[in-house]
């Protein structure tokens, strides 16, 4: 029987390695954006809401720099 080399999936790097490997670009996430857009199409009558409309916030809270 052979014994299995375990190599790991995940290795921890600095906050600078990590700006180099994702190209230095800052992704912002509003949740309060999010859930407003999201919020207003049940407040308006609409019980449930399209993928559309979810693409639509998702799209709306994504800020980048």
């Amino acid at each position: 029987m052979q014994a299995i080399e375990t190599n790991a999936l995940f290795t921890d790097i600095t906050a600078e390695e990590s700006a180099t490997v994702s190209g230095g670009t800052e992704v912002n996430f509003d949740l309060n954006k999010y859930l407003f857009v999201l919020g207003v199409g049940v407040v308006f009558g609409n019980p449930t809401l399209t993928p559309d409309e979810i693409q639509f916030g998702f799209e709306e809270a994504i800020s980048l720099g």
